[in-house]
């Protein structure tokens, strides 16, 4: 998988951290990734995430001196109050559960430092050649749907909105099981349900491919920034 191919997420990152971030805690990193990105910013980054499994494996890919990981939830955070410049949910405020998003946002807005800033970039529902090909097997419309409201709900009473802007992201594959392997993490069961995975093959085949034969996955994002009240 090539995440963010176009570079469209990291620009939007590389933009929020530009008058000087000194310290950032990325919720729900995964395998840290976008972490490692933040952390090229910073002179010292967290990652947290509530699966050991994803922790393990930031560690060992990019864990060093100044950029940590830590198996943590984000509405219970492990950090004293003002902590950090910046907070980022890189696509993973919807992975929170419903009932814990708007607390998961007061923990945030807790460990942050006065005027402190916090970047929420969420996927856009059914938007995109990832809408088309996952309709039938993703359905988290109302996860997103909760994760926006909880965002208004704190709203001039925790946060101050400086902006709200749409991304197009861009994620690569070189081959259909790569695509498939990604869809397991949320679907672990579908390795077993071999109508699916032909439906999802087929699907997959009709997206676009670049020159180069690297299938094209995008959708649309909606982005947030925002700054402590």
């Amino acid at each position: 998988m090539i995440a963010d191919a176009t570079g469209s997420q990291q620009k939007t990152i590389r933009a929020f951290l530009r008058d000087g971030v000194r310290s950032a805690l990325d919720v729900g990193c995964g395998t840290g990734e976008k972490t490692a990105r933040i952390a090229q910013q910073t002179d010292e980054t967290v990652g947290i995430d509530p699966d050991t499994g994803h922790v393990r494996k930031a560690k060992a890919r990019h864990g060093r001196r100044y950029l940590c990981f830590l198996t943590a939830r984000a509405e219970a955070l492990c950090f004293t109050a003002a902590s950090f410049d910046a907070v980022f949910f890189n696509q993973s405020l919807h992975h929170v559960p419903a009932a814990h998003q708007h607390a998961a946002l007061r923990e945030s807005h807790r460990v942050l430092k006065p005027r402190g800033r916090m970047l929420v970039i969420e996927p856009i529902h059914g938007s995109g050649a990832l809408g088309r090909t996952l309709r039938l097997y993703l359905e988290e419309k109302e996860q997103e749907a909760s994760a926006a409201a909880a965002i208004e709900a704190v709203l001039n009473a925790e946060f101050e909105l400086q902006t709200r802007s749409e991304i197009i992201v861009e994620d690569g594959f070189a081959a259909f099981e790569d695509f498939f392997e990604c869809f397991q993490t949320s679907r672990p069961e579908a390795g077993s349900d071999r109508g699916l995975k032909q439906d999802l093959k087929r699907r997959f085949q009709r997206c676009h491919r670049n020159p180069r034969g690297i299938t094209i996955i995008d959708y649309a994002a909606c982005v947030w920034h925002l700054v402590r009240a």
